[in-house]
Order: structure tokens, then sequence, then C-alpha cells
């Protein structure tokens, strides 16, 4: 989107807001913060899939098959239901 489209939208917006009711504004404040939400959510993810991409790298980590772990899963699993834990 260029510039000018941007401030163009962003101009109407805030027109918009400085007209709308209570209820509206409140609704407009919900989207803001849940795009806030989903961003800080999508740097938290990208982070940590960095940081497990360095560790597999650096060969401070060993990769498990998908198979493997549902085994592990499943042993585990089973020894939780048998001792009651």
């Amino acid at each position: 989107m260029n510039t000018q489209i941007r401030t163009d939208l962003r101009k109407k917006a805030k027109d918009g807001i400085d007209r709308a009711g209570d209820t509206t504004v409140k609704m407009i404040l919900a989207l803001l913060e849940v795009e806030e939400q989903e961003v800080e959510a999508e740097t938290t993810f990208e982070k940590e899939m960095q940081k497990r991409i360095d560790e597999y790298e650096q060969g401070a980590i060993v990769p498990v098959s998908l198979d493997e772990m549902e085994k592990r899963v499943r042993t585990n699993y089973h020894n939780r239901i048998q001792t009651g834990i």
C-alpha cells in the first residue's frame, strides 16, 4: 500500500472514530488489542523457532522422528495409567 493511500485511510479512520459512539470505539480498541497480541505471539513464535534452529545447528539437541516421539508419548501414557499417576 502506498504512503498516500495509507495516509488517506488513517485520516478516514480517525475521523470515523471521532464521530463514533462508545460501543464502536470499544470494539475498535478490542480489535487493536487483538492485533497487538497476534503480533506479539508471532514474534514469540519466531524467536522460539530461531532458538530451536540454532540449537539444532549447534548440535545442542538431537532431533527425534515423529515415530519415536509417538512411541515415547504412548509409553509414558501407559506407564502413568499403570502407576495411577
